[in-house]
């Protein structure tokens, strides 16, 4: 029994070869990128799990983008309030469960950074409502 418990000591100091990957961005940080790709009502937890920073890592390789960061937000935020205003709206069918989903690209004024708010994703509660927090991912080009 012994052995057992200082192998379990052993894996906790050093873990299982999993780190989490999720780097997570400051407000002033997530400001910064080029690319934003914001998600209404996603949970705090699900924002920062390694599955979403894994698709955030995805998405940035495609693009060549650089320095992927995550950040959760308390509150619904779109692309208006990172001072987009350049808006287009783009249907993108029937997605998983479903759902109508789309997306409202933006552009910022110098035309330099983009941002892309993504409808149809959005988690609810037991009683059928949405969250109050917004998962926002960002790159850098």
């Amino acid at each position: 029994m012994r052995n057992y418990l200082w192998i379990l000591i052993l894996l906790l100091l050093v873990g299982c070869g999993k780190d989490r990957i999720a780097d997570i961005a400051t407000p002033e940080e997530i400001e910064s990128k080029d690319i934003l790709f914001i998600l209404p009502s996603i949970p705090e937890a699900l924002c920062y799990a390694d599955l979403m920073t894994e698709t955030l890592s995805e998405v940035s390789d495609d693009l060549n983008g650089t320095n992927s960061q995550v950040l959760s937000v308390p509150e619904n935020l779109d692309c208006s309030d990172y001072g987009f205003s350049n808006c287009l709206g783009i249907d993108l069918g029937i997605g998983a469960n479903n759902k109508p989903q789309s997306v409202v690209e933006c552009l910022s004024d110098d035309e330099q950074h983009i941002c892309l708010f993504l409808l149809g994703n959005e988690y609810k509660d037991v009683e059928g409502d949405t969250f109050d927090e917004t998962c926002i991912l960002g790159i850098d080009k």
